[in-house]
C-alpha cells in the first residue's frame, strides 16, 4: 500500500473556493481503481491548514490517478489558493 499525505496552506479568502474544487476531486478519486482512502482534514490548531490523506494499492494506481482531469486542474489552480507550496509525503508500506 502507498500512503500519500499532502499538506495545504490556504489563503483565508480562498478557503471556500479551495474546498469546492477539492470536493469534486475527492469524490472522483474515491471511485478510481486502486483507491483505498482519499480524505481531507482541517487542522484544529492552524487556521486554513489542510491535510489530504490518500491510500492506494500501488504506485501504478497513483500514476493512473495523476492523469485524472480534476487532479490536473487542481494542480494548475493550487497556486491561486495557497499561502505557500504544498508539502507532499509518500510512503510505501510493505506487507509481511
Amino acid at each position: 500500500m502507498i500512503i500519500v499525505n499532502a499538506k495545504f496552506y490556504i489563503k483565508e479568502d480562498k478557503k471556500f473556493q479551495f474546498l469546492n474544487e477539492i470536493q469534486e476531486l475527492i469524490s472522483s478519486s474515491k471511485k478510481e481503481a486502486g483507491c483505498i482512502e482519499y480524505s481531507l482534514y482541517e487542522s484544529i490548531n492552524v487556521q486554513n491548514e489542510f491535510v489530504m490523506i490518500e491510500n492506494w494499492e500501488s504506485m501504478e494506481t497513483i500514476e493512473k490517478h495523476n492523469s485524472n482531469p480534476l487532479l490536473v486542474k487542481f494542480a494548475q489552480n493550487i497556486g491561486d489558493y495557497s499561502l505557500k507550496k504544498p508539502v507532499l509525503h509518500i510512503v510505501e508500506m510493505k506487507e509481511d
